[in-house]
């Protein structure tokens, strides 16, 4: 079951965009939940509480008062891992898109239906490959299992793994940096200082020391790891194939 949100404050909008991912789901047998929503401050509101309830958020960004591109950074503050895909008239919003990481930015009328429903299955393909990895680690008798979509950075201090997720909360254990970094080899995460490996896709921005994560939080980046992270955040941005479609 995959879960899909609409946002669009424009009715004939959201009947056109249900019926094609209805169609397009149903098409490739992909079993989905469709809801749909009228305004940016009726979404957040919603997913207040439980921001992960959406596999998949459609998000126009031409919306008043709170345009879609606001939205989208409101989601991510309150801890919204979903996939996002934009939809809008114009292009003027596609450089500050980055930062919500989004999987396409939609011009509407010139997407081609074929182009629609590639980029839904590419977004269910996202969805339902996060849900399946998982971090695992355990301390004494507490096995935890943590989707790893959830965890924005690790710390670790004399052999103790603190592992943050869901924005707020944390979970201690005993290990090695080495073990971590083993742990989470080709999974989008990064050393970037002795004591810090970060979540690719929680990075907001570099600063002469440090990252802005999305969480709101600054983590120290050490002089030596530097430039490799640069390159893998460029690397993680070119992967995550995120231009204009028509």
């Amino acid at each position: 079951m995959v879960t899909i949100f609409l946002c669009d404050d424009n009715q004939q909008m959201l009947d056109n965009y249900s019926g094609l991912i209805t169609k397009f789901a149903s098409i490739n047998q992909i079993l989905i939940t469709l809801s749909t929503f009228e305004s940016g401050e009726s979404l957040v509101f919603h997913l207040a509480d439980s921001p992960n309830q959406a596999d998949i958020i459609y998000l126009d960004i031409l919306m008043g008062p709170l345009n879609g591109m606001v939205t989208a950074k409101k989601l991510r503050e309150l801890g919204c891992n979903s996939e996002i895909i934009f939809l809008t008239t114009i292009e003027d919003y596609v450089f500050e898109a980055f930062e919500i990481s989004p999987v396409q930015y939609l011009i509407k009328d010139s997407t081609s239906d074929e182009r629609f429903e590639q980029i839904l299955m590419r977004a269910i393909s996202l969805a339902e490959t996060k849900k399946t990895e998982m971090f695992v680690c355990e301390s004494g008798s507490t096995c935890k299992v943590i989707p790893m979509k959830d965890i924005s950075y690790l710390e670790i201090w004399k052999r103790v793994v603190m592992v943050h997720y869901r924005t707020t909360e944390t979970f201690e254990y005993y290990g090695t940096m080495e073990q971590v970094v083993q742990q989470l080899r080709e999974k989008d995460f990064i050393r970037v200082h002795r004591s810090y490996m970060v979540n690719l896709q929680y990075i907001v921005k570099f600063q002469p020391q440090s990252l802005l994560l999305k969480t709101g939080e600054m983590i120290p980046i050490g002089v030596t790891y530097l430039k490799l992270v640069k390159q893998a955040f460029s690397d993680y941005i070119s992967r995550s194939n995120i231009y204009l479609s028509r």
